[in-house]
């Protein structure tokens, strides 16, 4: 009998220690145990009773007559008593302390699983009602797999017909259906439209390949070895109006305004207030668009340069780093934008240093489409005022249709940028520096020429961030 256990004795260590919550499914599972090693029966069966068998007597020369007991069953007591030891230990070792304590008196294995079964098994009508109501609650939710649901749904009609209730399958079925999760109710729909009634399984086959299916077009996600540069699009409506038509009248007095007109109290006599004067705003500072200073226009700016003087390079080289980038479109204008984030380039041919990145990065666009950065560099703008603007860390994004520099964060270096009748007048200390114009609804840098190499002794050097 050893070797037999030794050999078929399966493993309980995973067993559930029984705790009076679980005991259905911990008895079957002991009870598949038993019936495994044919031991099973000292549940159900007393110990046998022991039968004499007497033989008869022998007679020897000179000796007085030998009579020996034997017992005609003494090997199936054996059997038993050694099977309810086994029974008896798996009980009690697969309990909890406290449970344990209680049983452990006991030395029948029949005693301890009939006292079992009364105390944890019998029908309950309150259990029956916390099953139903197990059943009813139940609701699928958007976030976990749809057939981890299906399964525990399979279960709780496993429980209410276990306490003795009936259940129609296609009544399962149609119970199920009402159970989908909110972004499945047009599945829901078109299953409902379907004359055919459907049973359990083969709703959930159904199910399963819809899981499928929906989980194979499921949208690309971001969370996987690519490194992407997250930025905001620029949106320019056409039909917004400009600066000056939305701001045209404001702070001039409401006509009417100087009448004896006040407003009337409740149970009282009108009260009249003083004529309100025409309010009006003071303008502000008068800005040369071409030495960026105070106090007079362009047309009686002493420091115009000519044609040839414009053409000249000078030493002074400002040099603006930026992080993070706005996308819009690509020709050879230079779009200044306040809500860019990022240095973008289309154009190889402008970079004065350019490394290439194969790094997988990428730039979001708001449109939910990405561009591929290929490579990194630094580009020189000559401005009209003769400087040089230098721009390092540049994103080189080939597939985009225009190039764009961040106003926001040439900002940040200390450039001075003024936004006034179409036009944009950037400055720094104010010294003049350079200035663009309203072209298309965007902002176009007005560049003389691009240096592919150049090289400086005197420079503004902004801190670089890296991305």
């Amino acid at each position: 009998m050893s070797s037999v256990l030794a050999k078929t004795l399966p493993d309980l260590t995973k067993l559930e220690q029984l705790d009076g919550n679980n005991y259905k499914r911990w008895s079957q599972k002991l009870m598949m145990f038993f019936e495994q090693l044919e031991i099973d029966d000292v549940l159900f069966s007393d110990p046998p009773v022991p039968v004499k068998e007497t033989p008869a007597a022998s007679s020897v020369e000179n000796t007085s007559p030998v009579v020996s007991v034997v017992m005609s069953n003494e090997e199936a007591i054996k059997k038993f008593e050694k099977d309810n030891k086994t029974v008896r230990c798996q009980l009690l070792n697969n309990m909890t302390d406290t449970l344990f304590d209680l049983f452990m008196v006991h030395k029948s294995a029949k005693l301890i699983w009939e006292s079992l079964e009364a105390k944890y098994g019998a029908d309950d009508s309150g259990k029956k009602k916390y099953v139903v109501g197990k059943w009813l609650e139940f609701q699928m939710v958007d976030g976990k797999p749809i057939m981890e649901q299906v399964h525990v749904y399979e279960n709780l009609c496993v429980d209410v017909v276990n306490e003795g209730m009936k259940l129609d399958d296609n009544f399962m079925a149609n119970v199920l259906l009402e159970k989908f999760r909110p972004s499945w109710s047009d599945y829901m729909n078109h299953l409902k439209d379907k004359k055919k009634d459907m049973s359990l399984q083969e709703l959930v086959g159904h199910m399963r390949t819809e899981e499928a299916n929906r989980l194979k077009y499921k949208p690309f996600s971001l969370s996987l070895n690519t490194s992407v540069v997250a930025v905001k699009a620029n949106l320019v409506e056409s039909g917004s109006p400009s600066n000056f038509e939305k701001f045209k009248g404001k702070g001039k007095a409401k006509v009417g305004a100087g009448k004896n007109q006040g407003p009337i109290k409740k149970n009282g006599p009108r009260k009249h207030t003083k004529p309100v004067a025409k309010i009006q705003k003071p303008k502000g500072p008068i800005i040369c668009y071409v030495c960026g200073k105070t106090g007079h226009k362009a047309y009686q700016c002493t420091e115009k340069k000519t044609a040839d003087a414009n053409v000249d390079v000078t030493d002074d080289v400002i040099v603006a780093v930026v992080v993070e980038a706005n996308l819009v479109g690509n020709t050879a204008e230079l779009i200044l934008d306040t809500g860019a984030s990022r240095y973008v380039c289309a154009d190889k041919g402008l970079f004065a240093e350019f490394e290439e990145v194969a790094d997988g990065e990428c730039v979001y666009i708001g449109n939910s489409t990405f561009a591929l950065i290929t490579g990194k560099g630094k580009i020189f703008l000559k401005l009209t005022s003769g400087k040089t603007l230098a721009l390092t860390n540049v994103l080189y994004v080939p597939s985009l249709r225009r190039n764009l520099v961040s106003g926001a964060l040439l900002n940040k270096t200390g450039l001075k940028l003024v936004f006034e009748a179409d036009k944009v007048v950037m400055s720094r200390n104010g010294e003049f520096l350079g200035k663009g114009y309203l072209s298309g609804g965007l902002f176009v840098l007005n560049t003389d020429s691009f240096f592919n190499n150049i090289a400086s002794t005197s420079a503004y050097i902004a801190e670089s961030i890296d991305v």
